[in-house]
């Protein structure tokens, strides 16, 4: 149960989930966020790494007020008290952030499976996209054992997402935009805006 996704925004800022659901001896953990900056740097942990291998160097992270218990718990906790103001973040922030996780996996969901030796064909020309999706292959061919002859991949098309809309566009839209809602859970939609 691993996934990696790649989102590109229009501004060529990209966004890479990756959720490697492994255990084996030796498999080093890891839930971290990283930052990659035009420079090739990246921050990692409150440490900065130049591109170019010179001295790491740490920077500042804000600390922020959280209630206790996570995403989840702040924001059940701010429900039961009727207090927005006690969740770790606002309702726009929280969309916004859990959307791009839910796009994501639209796109594996519309996707075809390739063999697992397939290596990695539809980054076009983003290397950092290549060597991050790479790492999990050799995690999963090197340190799960699992042979390469006899697996497959789940590859899921490239789709572009009109985020002030808020559907697909372009490429299969259609079938994608099916699956921003889901038709079985009716009492579930959020009402358009248009219609409150």
């Amino acid at each position: 149960n691993t996934m990696f996704a790649v989102a590109e925004f229009a501004n060529g800022q990209y966004v890479f989930f990756n959720l490697r659901n492994v255990n084996y001896e030796g498999y080093q953990r890891e839930v971290t966020n990283r930052f990659y900056f035009e420079d090739g740097g990246i921050l990692r942990d409150g440490e900065y790494q130049s591109h170019n291998g010179s001295q790491p160097r740490n920077v500042t992270v804000k600390n922020v007020r959280q209630t206790p218990g996570g995403c989840w718990g702040s924001f059940v906790a701010a429900c039961r008290a009727n207090n927005p103001k006690m969740a770790n973040g606002n309702m726009y922030d929280a969309h916004y952030s859990c959307a791009l996780g839910h796009l994501m996996n639209i796109s594996y969901r519309l996707g075809e499976r390739v063999p697992f030796n397939a290596r990695a064909g539809r980054f076009g020309d983003n290397e950092l996209a290549y060597r991050e999706f790479m790492k999990i292959h050799d995690i999963a061919s090197d340190g799960m054992g699992i042979p390469q002859d006899q697996a497959e991949y789940i590859v899921g098309p490239w789709l572009k997402f009109d985020g002030e809309a808020e559907h697909f566009t372009g490429d299969y839209s259609v079938e994608a935009n099916r699956l921003l809602r889901d038709p079985r859970n009716a009492e579930f939609d959020i009402p358009s805006p248009q219609s409150v």
